[in-house]
């Protein structure tokens, strides 16, 4: 899939809340304005998501639940619900380490 690019204006107080609010989810300002678009105008995940799935999905996308739960709430499996974000670009709220895999 091939991206577009959009420039867009905020006031700095806007961009300055972006940036702070992108440094505490550990995501891109650009990341935060995708998943702000997508949520808003459910672009295409609108036809295919419940209701209780949406909310979800956006309680997931917020950082208010994990993966478990939404994978629970949507009705796949943890592995399922992983690769059906990856095939809708939404970003997974994964916090990962170098130092990880020598603890695993």
């Amino acid at each position: 899939m091939q991206s577009a690019t959009l420039h867009i204006k905020v006031k700095p107080e806007v961009a300055k809340e972006l940036k702070s609010l992108s440094q505490k989810r550990k995501v891109s300002v650009g990341e935060l304005v995708r998943q702000a678009v997508s949520a808003s105008y459910q672009l295409d995940l609108g036809l295919s998501l419940n209701n209780s799935q949406r909310r979800a999905l956006e309680a997931y996308r917020g950082g208010y639940i994990s993966l478990t739960k939404l994978s629970t709430d949507m009705g796949m499996d943890i592995w399922e619900m992983r690769n059906w974000l990856n095939e809708h670009d939404i970003a997974q709220n994964n916090a990962f380490h170098e130092d990880d895999a020598g603890n695993a």
